[in-house]
């Protein structure tokens, strides 16, 4: 009996030890796993942060880009606007130069293709920062595509008001005035005059998105140390 007993709290103990040695054995392999799950995590969210600020730094160029032609357009138009009420005596030199400031405006190009990628991966909340989250959306959901409504509505204007009647009386490639008395048209005059508005409007669309844009920049550098 006494034999038995011995054997019983043997074998309770060993079981014991057992259990103790598998828990801690378990414990360390769901740390471990845990700790390169985050690790794995972490490479991927840089991944895209890095991949998104490249994004964003193009779209800061064309931003720049944009806000420079928008300014060259608005003097063009303002100085058009005063030879064109000034009426006799036109310098056709001068007339050509600021005619000409009006060109088809290259369409502005969202660079937004790794955001895009991130949210459809299912992965958005990888990327830890709340606040960093917060400004992405801002800038890609909000800021750019108001840059784009923004400067259809311009370059639709061009397109119906500015457009056509410069082709008509102008060819740029002879560098030869044609109907040169369309100019003067009251109704084409006053679409000058409105242009810069529009500009001005577009500008200060550009002007919010890059100044975003650069913030948003130093908030992925700092997420990224």
């Amino acid at each position: 009996m006494s034999r038995l007993s011995t054997n019983s709290r043997f074998s309770w103990g060993y079981a014991l030890t057992e259990i103790i040695l598998i828990t801690i054995g378990i414990s360390l392999a769901f740390v471990l796993s845990s700790w390169n799950e985050r690790r794995q995590e972490r490479k991927l969210e840089q991944f895209y942060l890095n991949n998104i600020k490249g994004d964003v730094e193009q779209s800061i160029r064309l931003l720049e880009y944009h806000l420079a032609l928008d300014s060259s357009q608005v003097t063009g138009a303002q100085r058009l606007y005063e030879l064109l009420r000034e009426g006799s005596g036109v310098d056709r030199d001068s007339l050509r130069i600021y005619l000409n400031s009006f060109n088809t405006n290259p369409r502005f190009k969202v660079q937004d293709y790794n955001y895009q990628s991130l949210l459809q991966s299912g992965n958005y909340k990888i990327v830890r920062n709340d606040s960093l989250r917060e400004t992405m959306d801002e800038f890609f959901l909000d800021l750019i595509p108001n840059v784009v409504i923004t400067e259809g509505y311009f370059l639709d204007r061009l397109d119906t008001y500015y457009f056509p009647v410069k082709e008509r009386i102008y060819i740029a490639y002879s560098n030869s005035f044609q109907n040169i008395s369309g100019l003067f048209d009251p109704f084409f005059i006053d679409n000058v005059f409105v242009i810069p508005a529009y500009a001005s409007q577009e500008m200060r669309q550009l002007n919010r998105a890059l100044i975003a844009g650069k913030a948003l920049v130093e908030k992925i550098q700092g997420e990224l140390k």
